[in-house]
């Protein structure tokens, strides 16, 4: 059974002679209030609407939705930042990457330069400590690519107060995968990608390895002196 106005004592007079009305407007409160929502008519008759008490069904029907258990799965989605480093498709976090820039010159230090340190560079202005990810992972250098090759770029990451940027060959950007994805590490694999890769996904038929980044920045500190 349908609830009326009128179950309420509510006379609806906005949709008989107020702006919501399908004939003439006629009542004479619109060249004061304008609008039907700026009379007290029509706002009493919503406080009335909203403070009436709950039906037997309504409550019947709340009961029932609330006596069902709140499914609470866990979430399995994860996000991570792809990039190729010489011929290999590597992923982190995508929390930890602050931004992507073009590739510009990295400035050795006397003495401090190494495999895996390479220099400084300048990021908007920034001088930041740059790094070799395949220096870290033993990494030879990628071979030459058929069609366009695809710029290099620096990745400014991020972990615990620690910053530090470094060139990849290709930037595939981020991917949402699931955590039960991960697969575990070849046997064939073995030295620096075995101690810092955690795992590998397969994404569009490429194999990811993706980087355990407790890991990787505690081989950069330790790199970097820090």
């Amino acid at each position: 059974m349908q609830t009326t106005y009128s179950d309420f004592n509510i006379t609806d007079c906005w949709n008989k002679i107020g702006v919501f009305s399908k004939e003439q407007k006629s009542c004479q409160r619109l060249t004061e209030f304008a609008h039907c929502q700026n009379c007290e008519q029509y706002i009493n008759a919503g406080r009335q609407l909203l403070n009436r008490p709950l039906s037997d069904e309504y409550r019947q029907e709340l009961s029932d939705r609330l006596s069902h258990p709140i499914n609470h799965e866990p979430k399995s989605s994860r996000s991570a930042f792809i990039f190729r480093a010489g011929d290999e498709w590597l992923g982190v976090k995508s929390s930890l990457i602050k931004e992507v820039v073009d590739m510009g010159p990295i400035h050795s230090i006397p003495h401090k330069s190494s495999r895996i340190f390479r220099g400084i560079v300048n990021i908007r202005g920034r001088l930041e400590l740059c790094v070799s990810i395949g220096g870290v992972l033993r990494i030879e250098p990628g071979t030459m690519r058929q069609g366009t090759p695809a710029p290099e770029r620096l990745i400014v990451a991020a972990k615990s107060g620690q910053s530090v940027v470094f060139p990849v060959s290709e930037v595939m950007g981020p991917i949402p995968y699931d955590s039960s994805a991960l697969r575990p590490l070849p046997i064939t694999v073995s030295g620096s990608k075995a101690v810092y890769t955690k795992g590998i996904i397969n994404f569009n038929n490429t194999e990811i390895g993706m980087l355990d980044d407790t890991m990787l920045f505690r081989i950069l500190a330790r790199n970097l002196g820090q």
